[in-house]
């Protein structure tokens, strides 16, 4: 995995317990024989973008045709009844 793969990851695991996106994380760059590194927040950003990107895209492939977040579902909770006589005790 490369460094922007590893950014990429965690940014998108820190989205997921974070609130408001870029704005309430902070990420520190360590590699071996080089100083910390803080990223900026405008990187950080532009992760965060790109990942609301690729989600979008995700949800709009899963459902063709539709806009993600609109419409409505039905779940069934009993099986639908049947004809004729039930089951013989």
């Amino acid at each position: 995995m490369d460094r922007e793969e590893t950014i990429k990851l965690t940014v998108k695991s820190l989205l997921e317990v974070v609130q408001t996106g870029a704005k309430n994380i902070e990420i520190a760059i360590m590699a071996p024989g080089k100083p910390i590194e803080m990223l900026p927040v405008e990187d950080i950003e532009k992760y965060v973008e790109n990942i609301n990107v690729e989600k979008q895209e995700e949800a709009a492939n899963r459902r063709p045709g539709r806009t993600p977040g609109t419409g409505t579902a039905a779940i069934l909770t009993r099986p639908a009844p049947t004809e004729g006589p039930g089951p013989s005790a």
